[in-house]
């Protein structure tokens, strides 16, 4: 999976963007336009962050932490504690995104 296609899947199954006509935009439920070239959860914590925001909002507990080498994210059923991603990655944006695409993918 490239790096575009993981955010691609990340915009449209978590996020629950969609495309606007044939442009690079997106659009969410706010219904704000957006250039879909500037939101990388991969490279950016900020954006890495909306992932974990709409996680927690559609039910999923969400931890993030350092490891010794790297950072660690865990998604898991919120209600049941049950564990559905855990990944480690060098840096927390990484891990948040590969956690959520394992999750939706």
């Amino acid at each position: 999976m490239t790096e575009l296609q993981i955010v691609l899947t990340l915009a449209t199954k978590v996020m629950e963007w969609k495309r606007y006509e044939e442009t690079d935009f997106w659009y969410g439920d706010n219904g704000n336009l957006f250039n879909s070239s500037l939101w990388n959860p991969l490279q950016n914590i900020a954006d890495a962050w909306q992932v974990v925001e709409k996680l927690r909002t559609d039910g999923f507990g969400v931890n993030v932490f350092g490891s010794g080498t790297g950072f660690n994210c865990e998604v898991y059923e919120f209600t049941s504690g049950t564990s559905l991603a855990d990944i480690d990655a060098s840096t927390a944006q990484e891990a948040i995104s590969n956690a959520a695409y394992k999750l939706v993918a």
